[in-house]
Order: C-alpha cells, then sequence, then structure tokens
C-alpha cells in the first residue's frame, strides 16, 4: 500500500465529511480501491464491519450482509473512490508508482516514520494523536503516541482491524483472529522518544 499525498488527505477529510466514516477508514479504503485501479477493492477496517469487498459494476460483500445501510454507504463511498481513482489517472506520477496511480495519492517524498528495516506496511492508520504501523510478515506493530515510538510483537496474531478508544487515556485495540486485544497485553520489543 501506498502513502497519501497532501492532498490525498484533503480529499479524505472531504469524503469523511461527506460519508460520514472517520480519516481512518476512509484512508483504508482510498488504498483499497487505488491498488484495485480504482474497479475493485479487498478491504478489513471496524468502520466496515471487518473485511469485505467491491467491484465496480455493484458487487459489494461485507461481513454483515443484511445490514443494507452499512452496505448502501461503503458502496457509495467505493463507487466516488473509484471514479476518482479512474478519472485522476493522468495527472501524473510521484515516485515510481505505476502510471495508472494518480499523483494525489502518493506522498512524493518518503513518509515512512516507523524503522526503515520493516519495510513496507500491510496497515497504516492515524486518529487523535495516534498512529500505527502494522507489518504482519515482520509480527510487528509500530504505535507512535505524542513522542514515543514504541514497536510490539504481534506473537501469533493476524491483524484484520484496529480501534482506538477515547476517555481520559486513548488506547488502541487490534483485532485477530483470538478476537479483540488490548494493545498493553502485546510484547514490547522497543521503545524510544521521538525528537
Amino acid at each position: 500500500m501506498h502513502s497519501l499525498s497532501p492532498r490525498g488527505l484533503a480529499i479524505v477529510d472531504e469524503l469523511a465529511e461527506r460519508h460520514d466514516f472517520s480519516r481512518d477508514a476512509i484512508a483504508h479504503m482510498v488504498l483499497a480501491v487505488a491498488d484495485g485501479d480504482g474497479q475493485m477493492a479487498m478491504f478489513s477496517h471496524p468502520e466496515f464491519g471487518g473485511p469485505g469487498q467491491w467491484m465496480q459494476g455493484g458487487m459489494l460483500m461485507l461481513s454483515d450482509p443484511l445490514n443494507h445501510a452499512l452496505n448502501a454507504r461503503v458502496d457509495a463511498l467505493c463507487h466516488e473512490i473509484g471514479e476518482r481513482v479512474g478519472g485522476m489517472a493522468g495527472e501524473g506520477i510521484a515516485g515510481e508508482i505505476a502510471a495508472q496511480q494518480p499523483a494525489w495519492l502518493v506522498a512524493e517524498d518518503n513518509t515512512a516514520w516507523w524503522p526503515a528495516e520493516l519495510g513496507a506496511p500491510n496497515a497504516t492508520g492515524e486518529q487523535n494523536g495516534l498512529r500505527y504501523a502494522y507489518f504482519a510478515q515482520a509480527r510487528r506493530l509500530v504505535v507512535q503516541t505524542e513522542d514515543t515510538l514504541r514497536v510490539y510483537d504481534t506473537l501469533d496474531h493476524r491483524i484484520h482491524g484496529f480501534a482506538q478508544q477515547q476517555g481520559s487515556q486513548s488506547r488502541l485495540t487490534v483485532t485477530s483472529q483470538h478476537g479483540d486485544v488490548d494493545l498493553a497485553s502485546l510484547p514490547v520489543v522497543s521503545s524510544r522518544k521521538q525528537p
């Protein structure tokens, strides 16, 4: 998956306002639809009911097929993202992304904030001053809060969802094949203060 450019983030904000999903959920879907060249998407996000698939032309599969309201909202979101990805593909390329990727999608500079040795993440997100990057192959989850960067060992968890609980202490919960897992229950591999 790719990182969003500043213009892409502005589009995420616009879509989040219009479609009433969080910025994290919208960014996840934008990247999923872009990876499918604007024609299809495979995604997994709690706001979309977990894992699902979408194809241009009317096919949508969500984990809760009887939730018709959610189905309609997700389909409308995917359709609009698909039109934007397809309609803006000729605007130019940033970095080494294939020609079908619109320039608004990809950040022009290296926006990686996680340890470089982990490579490209399978999922990223950011909300309320907390951001995360998940690396399935390496079994690592990197979380940055304010000025601290922590790398967690995900053990045998195959993470497919992230949720941030609000309150006096903001907490990140991940969803795996074992259900919901509190971040505090995962071993910390490394922790360092950011400048």
